[in-house]
């Protein structure tokens, strides 16, 4: 680890003075957040995973859905940068994540999902990871930092605020202990919801200024049209100072590509995707 690098990533030193300043007016991330809303057609990316379920019933459109949000980030780095105590870093790794429920029943206690994925995964290696995570905190093995957590939400009141505002100054200053780091959804590349799950279509989202995550993103309802397309509203909330508005809406542009074009989600996560001149 190179000086001045982080635990969770490493140090950007290529940035132009306009980015230092745009940073130094805005030093919160929840201050920095830019919003975009739009309807996807998923035609070709239902029929891909329906006939994929043939083989592999338990595949769904959630792991296909985390899939493209991760060579999305590997094809555009930029959106797995993120800004900490006024500086950028590059995370080490690419790693979704989201808040699940235990039962699907009000009051049914949320845990936390981080997958990782790797540069030679694909639609089937994130399949396996994340059915492996689900299990896990469906058969009551919760992570670190979901013990950690509940254990200070029980701590009185005047004691619990110091400890988090310390939490937060460790966590600023990138030195939160690795175990509180691990499998914590604000220390991901980005933070996914999937709320076709509750019926609903893609909202606004706010960030966190604790943690690193610099996306929030969330997919609404897949719904079938009176034409036979398959659409799907897409949300995503991010940090400004990451990148510019055109590579974000390059990365848009990545992102319809892969639900147009899905048998790319069986090559290796990190084989950057390039869109033909013809369909930009």
């Amino acid at each position: 680890m190179a000086f001045g690098d982080r635990r969770d990533g490493y140090r950007v030193r290529d940035i132009n003075g306009f980015q230092y300043v745009l940073i130094d007016f805005k030093p919160n991330r929840c201050d920095s957040a830019v919003y975009m809303n739009v309807d996807i057609d998923v035609t070709e990316f239902v029929k891909f995973i329906k006939k994929m379920k043939e083989d592999n019933p338990g595949l769904t459109y959630y792991h296909g859905l985390v899939n493209v949000m991760a060579k999305t980030l590997y094809s555009r780095p930029y959106m797995n940068r993120f800004i900490a105590d006024r500086k950028m870093y590059m995370h080490k790794d690419v790693s979704l994540a989201s808040s699940i429920k235990e039962e699907f029943e009000d009051g049914s206690v949320e845990c936390l999902m981080v997958i990782k994925v790797d540069k030679k995964d694909n639609l089937l290696d994130i399949s396996k990871k994340t059915k492996a995570k689900v299990d896990k905190i469906r058969s009551k093995q919760k992570g670190d930092i979901d013990g950690t957590a509940d254990l200070i939400g029980k701590i009185p009141q005047f004691i619990r605020v110091p400890v988090i505002g310390f939490l937060k100054l460790l966590d600023k200053k990138g030195w939160l202990p690795k175990s509180l780091m691990d499998d914590n959804i604000y220390y991901s590349s980005a933070i996914l919801s999937n709320l076709g799950t509750f019926k609903t279509n893609g909202i606004y989202h706010n960030l966190t200024n604790f943690g690193s995550s610099s996306s929030l993103i969330t997919f609404g309802e897949i719904r079938e049209e009176k034409n036979g397309k398959y659409m799907m509203n897409f949300g995503a909330t991010i940090d400004e100072r990451i990148a510019d508005g055109f590579y974000f809406c390059k990365a848009l542009k990545l992102i319809e590509y892969l639900f147009a074009h899905p048998e790319l989600l069986m090559e290796d996560a990190g084989k950057k995707v390039s869109i033909p001149k013809d369909e930009r």
